[in-house]
């Protein structure tokens, strides 16, 4: 995967989307659920888009990003 800032400008991603990932890619390859980060609704909307963009993936209610 390219460096996560490199993957930020390109994409547009704001500041919660960019540490979502950092914080996904620290435990790569293992999922964590949201509440392991934060209980916060905008964090995840902001997953949700990382989704649709195609950064991370889903598995049983757990996120990790895509490699």
């Amino acid at each position: 995967m390219k460096n996560i800032l490199e993957v930020a400008q390109e994409n547009n991603l704001n500041l919660i989307e960019v540490s979502i990932l950092v914080e996904l890619n620290k435990n790569y390859p293992q999922t964590i659920e949201i509440e392991e980060v934060t209980n916060d609704g905008q964090v995840r909307e902001n997953i949700n888009n990382l989704i649709q963009i195609g950064f991370v993936e889903e598995r049983f209610q757990k996120y990790r990003i895509k490699k």
